[in-house]
């Protein structure tokens, strides 16, 4: 059972590196500019996508000091 759960913590942990990586919110961002620039997502998508990357990057900043 103790094995199962260090297992779980790692996982859960890589996940977390993996998601509050500033790197991968700013491919995502780029990504995002990219296709409202060929017409795949119109402004207002871009725009509330946008938002939720950015709070995203904030929380990562936050999750970097140990404040989230």
């Amino acid at each position: 059972m103790l094995m199962i759960g260090w297992v779980l913590r790692q996982v859960v942990a890589a996940a977390e590196r993996e998601y509050y990586d500033p790197a991968n919110i700013q491919r995502a961002l780029a990504e995002l500019e990219t296709q409202l620039d060929q017409g795949v997502i119109d402004e207002k998508e871009f725009e509330r996508q946008e938002d939720a990357l950015l709070d995203r990057l904030e929380e990562a900043r936050q999750w970097a000091n140990g404040t989230l």
